[in-house]
């Protein structure tokens, strides 16, 4: 079902339905980065590490500025201590943050390229492509032609999920952030209350799933919620893999996804995105979404499947981790995609995304940026997989880690039961990724137009094709400036 190279495809969920994954990887061997025999001296060291060509006898201490986020960072503090193991000249120097992309964003508007981080994780304020057009990160894009340290002489884009290379973030055709995990988002919801209730888990129409709501409500819970401060979640379940779908539906995917992936209009005012944005304002207007959803963030609205006052969030499949101190011992995570069509068994589209790369600071020295490069190398390690997957509650980025159904066994309920959905569904995985970026302010503009409607739409007290409208004439204006 691939139909575009940069489409991430059902080949990845064929390797991990069989959930026989593996424990931790030994060190292979790797030939030097691109033949470099290190920067230890005049002339290169003959002291150096024969995986990567790098000089044992040179100290380097690397600044992480780390996105501590729903995975946490056992994952993280894991792959550095075992790296040090494996390189003891090289230390590193971590801030922790869940909002280093504010301190992040401070550095980069001081332009102070020593106190820069040598790599970090994160968003970057105002979008990566500016910096990238800036020459400020360093591309990565060689490091898929990279051999795995414990890959079998392999490299990264031959051992990656098939997709995963193709899906990766890029700007202008280049990875700045090698990815270290996947996620898939949708609906999560408490299986053992679905089970209570006789609520159907698996609805495989529209018209199915929005009884579901209402079987929902009619036993005074609320059907969905998500975070209103962070609007951008309700695309867990509604966003533009949903247009993918309805584009399909109608016999119009083609098209639409030539003018998705371009900037082509129209784009807000497309039948699909029109059609989307009136499914979830008429379900507003049926009250499948909560009243005070706008003071909601992201742990509240979670919290509230767990005390049951919700039944299904919005949300990814990181979900159990990024709650895991505050869920009840029985409690059991299920997921679904939300089926657009009429007709069973139609293609139902959901959200995949690579990603938690760390970004490399491009003004940094040599050999500070050769090293940050190793070391996104080594998080594709199979056993820093393993502690990704276990602890972290993300999906590993490598097809053999289901060789070995020991590591199959520490995914986390939550990815399994996407796994478990995609069994019984026909399912497209969409990253909804663009061809063409844009810079002009009007862009930023659009989708904030969008972005401060969402919970008024989605409470069925604001009608979108006003939103919709003003936001198509600021893209508009954004893509002509473009020209």
């Amino acid at each position: 079902m691939i139909r575009n190279m940069k489409t991430i495809s059902t080949p990845f969920v064929s390797v991990m339905l069989a959930l026989a994954v593996a424990a931790c990887g030994g060190a292979g061997t790797k030939t030097p980065a691109n033949g470099e025999q290190g920067s230890g001296g005049p002339g290169g060291s003959t002291n150096v590490y024969p995986e990567n060509g790098l000089p044992k006898d040179r100290k380097v201490t690397l600044k992480v500025g780390f996105f501590e986020s729903g995975m946490g960072r056992e994952w993280f503090d894991y792959a550095m201590d075992s790296f040090k193991k494996k390189f003891p000249n090289v230390g590193f120097e971590v801030v922790y943050s869940p909002k280093i992309d504010t301190i992040t964003g401070t550095k980069i508007s001081a332009n102070n390229d020593q106190d820069m981080f040598d790599l970090f994780s994160g968003g970057i304020p105002g979008g990566v492509e500016p910096v990238v057009a800036a020459g400020k990160l360093e591309p990565q894009e060689e490091l898929w032609d990279r051999k795995a340290y414990d890959g079998g002489g392999k490299t990264l884009k031959e051992i990656a999920l098939d997709g995963e290379y193709v899906a990766a973030p890029r700007v202008l055709g280049k990875t700045y952030a090698l990815p270290n995990a996947g996620t898939s988002a949708g609906l999560m919801f408490d299986k053992n209350a679905f089970e209570k209730n006789g609520w159907n888990q698996n609805p495989k129409t529209w018209e199915e799933f929005l009884k579901l709501c209402e079987d929902i409500k009619a036993k005074g819970v609320v059907p969905i919620t998500f975070p209103g401060q962070y609007p951008g979640y309700l695309d867990y379940a509604f966003g533009v893999w949903k247009l993918f779908e309805l584009a399909e539906l109608s016999g119009n995917l083609k098209k639409f996804e030539d003018d998705y992936r371009n900037f082509k209009l129209p784009q807000h005012l497309a039948p699909e995105s029109v059609e989307r944005w009136k499914r979830v304002y008429e379900m507003g207007k049926k009250g499948y979404f909560p009243e005070g959803v706008a003071a909601l963030n992201h742990t509240q609205s979670q919290m509230q499947v767990l005390q049951g006052k919700a039944a299904m969030v919005a949300s990814g499949t990181w979900v159990q981790n990024e709650m895991k101190d505050s869920t009840p011992k029985d409690f059991k995570w299920g997921f679904m995609a939300v089926p657009m069509s009429s007709k069973p068994g139609s293609t139902i589209y959901a959200r995949l995304s690579a990603g938690n790369g760390f970004y490399i600071w491009a003004a940094k020295p040599e050999l500070n940026k050769k090293w940050a490069k190793e070391f996104n190398v080594w998080l594709w390690n199979l056993d820093i997989q393993t502690v990704i997957a276990e602890k972290g509650g993300m999906l590993p980025v490598r097809k053999d880690f289901s060789d070995d159904p020991v590591r199959a066994a520490k995914i986390q309920d939550a990815p399994k039961a996407m796994y478990d959905y995609m069994k019984t569904n026909k399912v497209m995985l969409e990253s909804g990724f663009r061809n063409v970026s844009l810079t002009d302010p009007a862009y930023q503009q659009s989708n904030k137009v969008v972005t401060e409607a969402v919970t008024q739409i989605a409470l069925g007290k604001q009608d979108p094709m006003p939103v919709l409208q003003e936001a198509e004439a600021l893209l508009k204006k954004a893509i002509e400036a473009q020209k």
